[in-house]
């Protein structure tokens, strides 16, 4: 397998490759080069390099990475982007592609940390020569033919929580509505709107809302606005009397959809605004499924008691770690076992 390692500014020489590449394997939005391109103008800092492998004028593989110390690298992985940014046109990785991998990359490759791999697309074999490590349980919902059957499969509490919320509004007269923006300026709007609920409640406290002028706002209007140009972002909004008290910001590739952020207003706690919307939508999705041709919602995120409560598939997204040297990785686990 023969690697080239190029500066990230030669993302756009191969992005069609790179985008031709994810649409036959994974498939994923946030894997698309405007999402990609957004990540290297707000997030990397230039010691990323683009690795990339070809067969036959074809790609087989394609990564960032970045230098962490003497000796070891990993994915690049801003915390905006769900899964590493490395894609593969097989699931199965094995121990030679990622031996050749570490001799490509520049200096001595001690350890190659693959961080925050999905489970059901990649694999890497055999096993025991990666150390493999859980890093969250994530989860999607199917979307179901029939709406009324799936909700009345789900636990008695979330029913009747659900209920409950619809019932209280009728009695104090409360309007509960949804609405599904698509156009690039809704969306860019979407997002001020998301900055605005988000600052109101614990993480503007903190500092780490989103908002119009600092570098997370500028990333998501960026990428999603590019997206939607495309029909590849949406976002929505739950509201109570016309007022929006919840906003979801969605990309979507094919028949996927994935919830990239969620905020709510925190002074209608007890309406759960999030949680109703995400019902709203599987309702949606289902009830349009020939309009729409969603069939599946991804949360990309650490499963919640929510999710689970949706009756949500789960499954592990994983840290790996590969050693060229057998070893310096006996060494290591080793030193492990003795410290415990």
């Amino acid at each position: 397998m023969n690697w080239s390692v190029l500066s990230c500014s030669e993302f756009s020489t191969h992005q069609k490759a790179w985008a031709d590449l994810n649409r036959k394997t994974m498939n994923l939005a946030f894997f698309e080069p405007e999402f990609v391109q957004g990540l290297i103008a707000h997030f990397f800092d230039g010691n990323e390099k683009l690795v990339v492998a070809y067969a036959n004028d074809e790609l087989q593989f394609a990564g960032f990475f970045k230098p962490h110390g003497k000796g070891r690298w990993a994915t690049a992985m801003p915390s905006q982007c769900p899964l590493g940014l490395f894609l593969h046109r097989e699931p199965q990785i094995s121990s030679s592609v990622m031996k050749s991998l570490c001799s490509a990359l520049p200096g001595n490759v001690a350890m190659l940390d693959m961080l925050q791999m999905d489970s059901k697309y990649s694999q890497f074999t055999p096993a025991d020569e990666f150390e493999i490590m859980p890093y969250i349980t994530s989860g999607n919902r199917p979307i179901p033919e029939d709406f009324d059957k799936y909700f009345q499969s789900l636990g008695k509490n979330m029913r009747q929580n659900y209920n409950k919320v619809i019932n209280r509004a009728a009695r104090a007269e409360d309007t509960l509505s949804w609405q599904k923006v698509t156009k690039p300026a809704e969306v860019k709007q979407a997002i001020i709107k998301y900055g605005e609920l988000e600052s109101s409640g614990w993480k503007g406290e903190e500092g780490t809302a989103i908002s119009p002028d600092n570098t997370q706002g500028k990333f998501y209007q960026q990428a999603l606005g590019s997206l939607a140009e495309n029909n590849k972002a949406c976002c929505w909004y739950y509201l109570i009397n016309d007022e929006i008290v919840a906003v979801d910001l969605c990309i979507q590739q094919d028949d996927c959809l994935i919830i990239l952020k969620t905020t709510y207003n925190e002074q209608f706690n007890k309406q759960s605004p999030a949680l109703m919307l995400k019902i709203e939508m599987i309702k949606h999705y289902s009830q349009q499924r020939e309009l729409e041709g969603i069939n599946n919602i991804e949360f990309y995120g650490k499963a919640m008691e929510w999710h689970k409560r949706l009756d949500s598939t789960l499954r592990e997204i994983e840290h790996v770690t590969y050693f060229p040297n057998k070893l310096l990785k006996s060494a290591i686990n080793l030193i492990k076992k003795v410290k415990k």
